[in-house]
């Protein structure tokens, strides 16, 4: 996997499902992020450390999902 290939996934605050929050995909990697960063789907969004249930509950975003499955991370 290159650099640019790479990406982190994260449960971050959004109102678009019931939990509040939803599993977003980052550019980049985890350790090098600032409090906020953009997403695979467009959206930039506050990083914080989840919990293992935000974890468990929160959805994943279909837009990011999809965005890497084709293969155009970014």
């Amino acid at each position: 996997m290159t650099p640019a290939a790479r990406h982190f996934w994260l449960p971050v605050a959004d109102d678009s499902h019931g939990y509040g929050l939803t599993r977003h995909a980052f550019p980049g990697r985890r350790a090098d992020a600032g409090s906020a960063e953009p997403a695979h789907c467009g959206e930039v969004f506050a990083l914080a450390t989840p919990s293992e249930m935000d974890w468990i509950c929160a959805p994943t975003c279909r837009t990011c999902n999809e965005t890497l499955k084709a293969g155009h991370p970014g």
